[in-house]
């Protein structure tokens, strides 16, 4: 098949998304308003004026590039157009008058956007009513998605690479002991950007306190990601005592987010938005046999199974996360479990494949029923 996607071309899970179908032997291109390299992939880049970091009103310029969009897909001629993101890219392409296509929702698009004024939430309702077919990564987002549509969701999770997601990467480290008498440190932290949605703020706060209440504990703090406030949360880390402990790993790619998590004792997942629509890094995590905290997130506890793979906490709730962590370090054999039962429904749940062939199904039998309305009786 000849897929389009419209949506931007360098971020991750656009890249993630060309890859898969790529390697499938499907040819591809992407129509994206932010310059980028995939490769394999024929990326047709249209310079809309507006950042990828623009405000909403700068980014109503992406609005003005309906007619090129519609001019590129005449061009490439696809069997199956796919635009990401309801709002923005969405709206550029209910606007472009294209042949039936699907919409992927991710996430502030859906619980931010429309609560901003009544004319977002229009945009929303006219974006996703003017799609053929909506994806949602989740049913917690779904659900949300459907406030402002009668349409009916595929649900396509994001998958994951469950050989590069491993425990093999460390193995019979985490399941031991820890504790001062053997010297073995207590690894907990979390791999995500630096913005307050994600609850990075609580983490430290309860990582502080965790030191405090339990100053026997050998807590050792591991921070991969960047993002607009890590300035501000290095300086909390000092301010609370704990840059000692705290190691920030910076911006690090898929393999090493694999080893990282992999060499983690616990991972902590301590999100505050909703927008989180789907937990990704919850995914990655248990793959590697790693327990997760978590918050009550409906995407994180949907990406995992509360009590069984995961432990929840209340969002923004530093000593509850404290008392968990706590809890955690002292029950090696509750680590194991959880570890154990995380790969084992991450692997049957979350696969990589099994996720991207699901998506390539709904295309073939959407293709397939497109083509048979249009052949006479």
């Amino acid at each position: 098949m000849k897929i389009c996607f419209i949506a931007p071309a360098n971020n991750y899970h656009t890249q993630k998304w060309c890859h898969w179908f790529r390697n499938r032997g499907h040819q591809i291109d992407v129509i994206s308003f932010t310059e980028g390299e995939i490769e394999g992939c024929t990326v047709h880049y249209i310079n809309s004026g507006a950042g990828v970091r623009g405000s909403d009103a700068q980014k109503l310029k992406y609005l003005f590039q309906a007619r090129k969009v519609h001019e590129n897909v005449n061009e490439i001629k696809p069997d199956v157009i796919n635009a990401h993101y309801a709002t923005s890219y969405g709206t550029v392409a209910a606007l472009a008058n294209l042949p039936p296509y699907y919409l992927s929702v991710w996430g502030s698009d859906i619980y931010d956007f429309p609560k901003k004024s009544i004319l977002h939430r229009m945009m929303l309702q006219f974006s996703l009513n003017k799609a053929a077919y909506l994806l949602s990564t989740s049913k917690a987002m779904a659900k949300e998605a459907s406030q402002y549509t009668r349409k009916p969701f595929a649900i396509t999770p994001f998958g994951v690479d469950c050989e590069l997601f491993s425990p093999d990467k460390t193995p019979g480290k985490k399941y031991d002991t820890v504790n001062t008498k053997n010297g073995r440190d207590y690894v907990i932290g979390t791999v995500k950007s630096l913005s307050d949605k994600y609850g990075i703020a609580t983490l430290l706060r309860a990582t502080a306190l965790l030191k405090k209440q339990h100053p026997e504990v050998p807590v050792q703090l591991r921070i991969a990601g960047k993002g607009p406030q890590e300035n501000e949360y290095k300086a909390l880390a000092k301010e609370l005592g704990i840059e000692n402990i705290t190691n920030w790993l910076g911006f690090i790619p898929q393999e090493q987010a694999a080893l990282a998590w992999a060499c983690m004792d616990c991972g902590i997942i301590p999100s505050e938005s909703e927008s989180e629509s789907f937990g990704v890094s919850a995914v990655e995590a248990q793959a590697c046999c790693t327990p997760v905290i978590i918050s009550d997130i409906p995407g994180l506890m949907e990406a995992t199974v509360p009590g069984k793979t995961s432990v929840v906490v209340s969002r923004k709730h530093p000593q509850e996360l404290a008392q968990a962590m706590y809890e955690m370090y002292m029950d090696a054999d509750r680590r194991h479990e959880l570890g154990q039962a995380g790969r084992e429904f991450v692997c049957e749940t979350y696969e990589l494949n099994q996720c991207f062939e699901k998506i390539e199904k709904i295309y073939f039998h959407n293709a397939k029923k497109q083509k048979g309305a249009k052949t006479p009786v």
